[in-house]
């Protein structure tokens, strides 16, 4: 079970992180992806009021990833 927690913090602060960066890339600068967005039909996710939550939703999503992989290295003394 705890190789189990450490292996979902590692996905959720891999998705979480690479999710908020796509979002925020996409918030700054929107012609970088807008194209590949709307040709795969998901152009409504360019608009602020989509992008920010998204962000948001990543990050607390990584920073729960983040939480538990550290869970286990301070139980274990340290170790990451």
């Amino acid at each position: 079970m705890k190789t189990a927690n450490r292996k979902l913090g590692g996905v959720m602060l891999g998705f979480g992180g690479v999710s908020a960066a796509l979002a925020l890339l996409c918030c700054a600068a929107p012609w970088l992806l807008g194209g590949l967005l709307v040709t795969l039909g998901l152009g409504f996710i360019l608009k602020d009021s989509v992008l920010l939550p998204l962000a948001a939703l990543g990050l607390i999503v990584a920073i729960a990833g983040w939480w538990l992989i550290r869970k286990r290295a301070d139980r274990e003394g340290g170790r990451a």
